[in-house]
């Protein structure tokens, strides 16, 4: 009788123990509905990733682009060239209805008028030869007062001589026009060749041989007076 209470109550435990542990298994899972929020919060991060996307607004930084024009702009500064008076020189090939080309300077001054001060300038053309500009230019920034035409007879003037370019001028004095007129408009001169002209000659300080010789221009736009600073 007592074996049999005792079997009894053995599985009246075992009973309750059963229950319990069901009963803990259902609370556990009750944790499954946990998973849904990893679910939402793995594909909110991916979505917003794709802003990354933005970062294509390094190409707005080719406006360095415009910064090779302005650069570029400044070279023009280059422009020629450093913009000077006279700039830039012709070399000793470039000669008036001389043959140029493509390869050779396009744009370049020659020196004129009486001990060149003044410049002219020489373009190449598309017929391919150089064409010249007429007359001389002479810089706004200088004096030309020694080439001021007398409106009396110069007396420092050699009466009776035609002066010529490129030959002893004697002591005449420098800064003083001459010419057959002893300076006065209307005389003339001899260039070089010794062919006659209108204009007028000055008397050069000693070259490097210690000779004094006649500088000489036409009055037709190569004599710096009248019309310039001096004058």
């Amino acid at each position: 009788m007592n074996k049999r209470i005792r079997v009894q109550s053995v599985k009246t435990l075992g009973l309750g123990a059963f229950v319990a542990l069901a009963f803990v298994a259902q609370a556990c899972g009750s944790n499954s509905p946990s998973t849904t929020p990893g679910t939402g919060g793995s594909s909110t991060p991916g979505t917003a990733g794709s802003t990354g996307t933005a970062g294509t607004t390094g190409v707005g930084g080719t406006t360095g682009t415009g910064g090779t024009g302005t650069g570029t702009a400044g070279a023009t500064g280059t422009a020629g060239t450093s913009g000077a008076f006279g700039d830039p020189p012709c070399p000793s090939s470039v000669a008036k209805g001389g043959a140029c080309a493509a390869t050779d300077i396009q744009f370049c001054y020659k020196t004129c008028g009486p001990e060149k001060s003044g410049v002219k300038s020489e373009t190449c053309q598309t017929s391919g030869t150089y064409a010249e500009m007429s007359g001389c230019a002479f810089d706004q920034a200088k004096s030309y007062a020694c080439y001021k035409i007398p409106t009396t007879a110069n007396t420092d003037c050699p009466a009776g001589v035609t002066p010529q370019s490129g030959m002893d001028c004697g002591t005449v004095p420098m800064c003083e026009s001459c010419n057959s007129m002893q300076g006065l408009a209307g005389g003339g001169y001899l260039d070089s060749s010794g062919s006659a002209k209108t204009g007028f000659c000055v008397c050069q300080a000693p070259n490097s041989s210690g000779a004094r010789v006649w500088s000489c221009a036409t009055d037709n736009g190569s004599w710096p007076c009248p019309g310039n600073p001096g004058c």
